[in-house]
């Protein structure tokens, strides 16, 4: 593996600077640094891709610490955005050429902002909704006009590597020292109950985002080791990927877990590759009997004998205790009372409340900014009162708060999206094998939709938008040189 460091100035020049915006947490610095980077995207817009890999996994950490470093990424996609818009001058037709489920994409954009007007939504509020859909979008545009070569797919990899690599050793650190190591203050003071007191959030704030990334990281890693020569470097690579499903697991996150044996099935059913699948689950197995069990028991004696035990704010479950508590997290979903819960405050809530509003909304929806949604959770909604929503939710279901905010016609835009890229990378399975598992991914994902907000998450879009549009470049390629 070997690396040229010309090629990850960028990464590096901004790894450096974003350990001085840590170390000397001013506004002024922060916005100096994230214009620099910026500039440096619209000169070397590859090497800025890749200090996203970098900069988004770590951005809920680095904007706890300084919080002048909120806008780096957006900037810098924006300028990176630029840069291709330039290149194509020449060519103005090409800036207009879409596939069919991105102008779905667009028409959805559109339609969604027009029903917020309508609605009153206030513009700061509208714009905050569409950045959180857009601003990923926008590397899909970029990523797929670049000139993407081998050597930058290696390149791309190997940042995701030691990103992951960085992200384990910090999770693994958290759950020993009961979140009072590695994270900024403000998190290590926080209030968990137990059942999330035993999860890792790592360095990305939450742990249903973490087990997405790690299982993309996971499977990305997997392939780079497939790359290099069999010589002993797999063995590193086999101890990673081992820590990696361990450390996932600490997760608890079941919808991921779910979404992974969703997606593993699907590649299986259509490619019959039972190494793949017996090697993940061969990690995943070791994972849990070297790094899960041992680390869990680890920091159950740790917490009982040392001062970390008389920390109360991270509820930390008491020895004996902790694969008790998340046995109870899996059982429990299907409880008579946790369902009732979940009808009068939970999910269930949330959906019936999101019909109820569609009902009288069914054509175009509320639009964005009204329910369930990032800006929403900010603005709060003008629906909200009418309806008897007590509270800023987030519908941790992209379905419902598409169906409510966006109607009848949303739905069918979001739909002709999200099929759009099936239909896609199915039709294109001959022209690479890259195909199938992009599309056993996007299925996952489709179930993911039912408990996460999928589409606004920056770590996941980062990452599928990245690879989506590498796919689109390689395989056009490809059917142009046999036509």
């Amino acid at each position: 593996m070997n690396l040229n460091i010309k090629e990850l100035t960028v990464p590096i020049l901004g790894v450096l600077l974003l350990a001085v915006a840590l170390v000397i947490p001013n506004t002024m610095i922060a916005y100096g640094i994230s214009l620099l980077l910026a500039i440096a995207a619209l000169f070397r817009p590859k090497q800025a891709i890749l200090f996203l890999l970098i900069y988004f996994p770590l951005r809920s950490s680095l904007i706890e610490v300084s919080p002048g470093l909120k806008l780096v990424g957006d900037l810098v996609i924006v300028f990176a955005f630029l840069r291709v818009l330039w290149d194509a001058r020449k060519d103005w037709k090409s800036i207009f050429r879409f596939e069919i489920f991105e102008w779905a994409f667009i028409a959805f954009m559109i339609m969604g902002t027009v029903s917020a007007f309508l609605s009153g939504v206030i513009l700061s509020a509208i714009i905050f909704q569409i950045r959180a859909f857009v601003i990923m979008f926008l590397l899909l545009y970029i990523v797929k006009r670049l000139d993407i070569t081998k050597r930058d797919i290696v390149n791309f990899l190997t940042v995701t590597l030691f990103v992951t690599v960085v992200l384990i050793i910090q999770g693994l650190v958290e759950k020993l020292s009961a979140r009072s190591l590695l994270m900024p203050e403000p998190w290590v003071n926080r209030q968990l109950s137990k059942n999330n007191a035993s999860r890792i959030y790592g360095l990305v704030n939450n742990p249903n985002v973490l087990a997405v990334y790690l299982t993309i990281s996971g499977i990305l890693i997997y392939y780079l080791k497939t790359l290099l020569p069999k010589t002993k470097i797999q063995w590193v690579f086999n101890l990673i990927l081992v820590v990696l499903a361990g450390t996932w697991i600490l997760t608890y996150s079941r919808g991921t877990w779910i979404a992974f044996i969703i997606g593993l099935v699907i590649y299986f059913l259509f490619t019959r590759n039972w190494k793949f699948v017996l090697k993940s689950g061969l990690a995943v197995a070791l994972g849990f009997v070297l790094i899960t069990m041992p680390v869990t028991k680890a920091a159950q004696w740790i917490s009982a004998n040392t001062e970390v035990g008389e920390i109360e704010r991270t509820g930390t479950p008491e020895t004996d205790q902790a694969f008790a508590i998340e046995t109870s997290r899996i059982t429990g979903t299907f409880k008579s009372d946790t369902f009732e819960k979940s009808k009068t405050t939970g999910r269930l809530f949330i959906v019936y409340k999101g019909l109820e509003i569609f009902k009288r909304h069914p054509i175009i929806g509320t639009g964005f900014g009204t329910f369930g949604d990032s800006a929403s959770k900010v603005y709060s909604s003008p629906y909200y009162s009418h309806y008897d929503v007590q509270f800023n939710i987030y519908s941790d279901n992209q379905y419902i708060q598409v169906i409510t905010q966006n109607g009848v016609v949303g739905v069918l835009l979001f739909a002709v999206f999200l099929l759009g890229m099936l239909v896609l990378f199915w039709k294109r399975r001959k022209l690479s094998d890259k195909a199938i598992p992009m599309l056993a991914m996007l299925i996952s994902v489709y179930w993911c939709g039912f408990i996460y907000n999928i589409w606004e998450d920056k770590t996941f879009t980062l990452y599928f938008y990245i690879l989506t549009a590498v796919f689109l470049a390689v395989t056009s390629k490809k059917k142009a040189d046999l036509q």
